[in-house]
């Protein structure tokens, strides 16, 4: 028996010995559109909906060498992304919840070529099953160590952990399947996961097969556990083997350790220091004889200026990727994170062979709107040529609960690595504009 059969079959254990019974529950008025059940326990059934658009101008694509790198020119596109979906949570009655959810992505990229090469000379649409799965939460079951202790969850899933710095988004997105800046394609073909959780200890079990493009058959398995303090931080590890079609990667063993702390987050503490709080990540991996290890790391400080107006807040980041590192399957959890730059990030440098220094101001001048500015300077690691600096400034806007908005301008200047492998040596000028409606 394999490990992919292991999850539903557990899963189906587990919630026959809990002896599976209709619970009593009635529809009532609920505030969501879209929610037709509801029960008095907390159970629901949702449809889902989300719709995206976003439209991109530029000048200078690939600092003004677009024609030879991509065969094309890059000057302006649209993308838009459309998921509709269902998703119930059914509680039943020894507490316990069974749930699920399903979703369908129509992605189209049209109106011009995309900066990262994906749909030369002509448009892309795409409809493809993103989430797919089914889970399963223990409830009660360990009452002694707590609620939802054991959660199993088996299909189309995305896994994450951390920030996202080595897995977020086990999906692919563009040649072939559109929306390249959108994404949208998020799971793995297929993830297996199993989550436990007691007071402050945390810890997860893995099996995936990503659904990357183009298709590589890599499959994930292993391991995480964290430890969360009360408010002064965490520290947390991972360990993962690897198999794929890609030979460097093939066979690869994954060492992960990260943290974070706010070290003057203590009762008596110097108040000015409270909202000082550090953060680092180190991943080691280790591959067979006939290829060399990989490694990358980063260490950042933040700062937020708490009671000030616009509730301002610095990081500064350095983060390092060695040339034989492999990126996985990293993603963004905020913005510059980690997709570094919104213009190279997006399109240009993948995490490997690069060395990078972020300087990240957010503040808000009203509740619905933040702003964030980015100073962004890389290199090769391996050479230590100096790449290019990327400025940014984005605004996101709440316009609703379920309406949002986010505007990006950025411009990127060459320095020699990025001259000598692009060909370029123009500022790259670029902006966007993003639409989400979400139900």
């Amino acid at each position: 028996m394999n490990v992919k059969t292991l999850f539903p079959l557990a899963a189906a254990f587990l919630l026959l010995s809990s002896g599976f019974m209709g619970a009593n529950v009635q529809a009532e008025e609920h505030n969501n559109p879209l929610q037709f059940y509801t029960g008095t326990d907390g159970s629901y059934a949702k449809v889902t909906l989300e719709t995206d658009v976003a439209v991109f101008a530029q000048s200078n694509s690939w600092f003004g060498n677009d024609v030879e790198v991509l065969g094309d020119t890059s000057g302006s596109w649209w993308e838009s992304l459309v998921r509709p979906g269902l998703e119930f949570s059914y509680v039943l009655p020894c507490s316990q919840t069974v749930y699920a959810q399903f979703d369908m992505v129509q992605a189209n990229t049209f109106g011009g070529n995309d900066a990262a090469g994906s749909n030369i000379g002509y448009s892309e649409s795409s409809l493809r099953v993103d989430h797919a799965y089914a889970g399963w939460k223990s409830g009660s079951l360990f009452s002694s160590l707590g609620e939802d202790f054991l959660v199993i969850s088996f299909g189309r899933q995305s896994y994450t952990t951390g920030n996202g710095f080595l897995l977020y988004s086990q999906g692919g997105s563009g040649f072939g399947r559109a929306a390249w800046w959108i994404g949208g394609r998020n799971s793995a073909e297929y993830a297996g996961v199993v989550k436990m959780r007691s007071g402050n200890w945390a810890a997860d079990l893995v099996y995936l097969e990503a659904d990357d493009n183009p298709d590589s058959n890599t499959e994930v398995g292993g391991g995480n556990i964290e430890y969360a303090g009360e408010g002064a931080g965490y520290v947390g590890a991972g360990f993962y083997t690897v198999s794929s079609d890609i030979d460097g990667r093939d066979s690869m063993l994954i060492y992960d350790v990260r943290g974070g702390v706010n070290p003057f987050a203590v009762m008596g503490a110097i108040e000015a220091l409270k909202p000082l709080h550090f953060e680092a990540e180190y991943v080691y991996e280790d591959t067979d004889d006939s290829y060399e290890s990989g490694n990358a790391w980063y260490l950042s400080v933040g700062y937020t200026f708490e009671g000030c107006p616009w509730k301002p807040g610095v990081t500064y980041r350095y983060a390092e990727f060695d040339e034989n590192y492999d990126y996985l399957f990293y993603g963004a959890s905020d913005w510059e994170t980690w997709y570094q730059g919104e213009v190279l990030g997006e399109y240009v440098l993948g995490n490997s062979d690069l060395d990078s220094h972020m300087l990240k101001l957010g503040f808000q001048p009203i509740d619905q709107v933040a702003v964030t500015l980015a100073f962004m300077d890389f290199a090769r690691h391996e050479s230590g040529e100096d790449y290019a600096q990327e400025y940014n400034l984005i605004v996101d806007w709440s316009v609703s609960d379920n309406l949002s908005m986010s505007f990006v301008g950025g411009i990127a200047d060459p320095d020699e690595a990025a001259v000598l492998e692009t060909g370029g040596s123009d500022t790259w000028s670029y902006m966007m504009v993003f639409g989400s409606l979400k139900f």
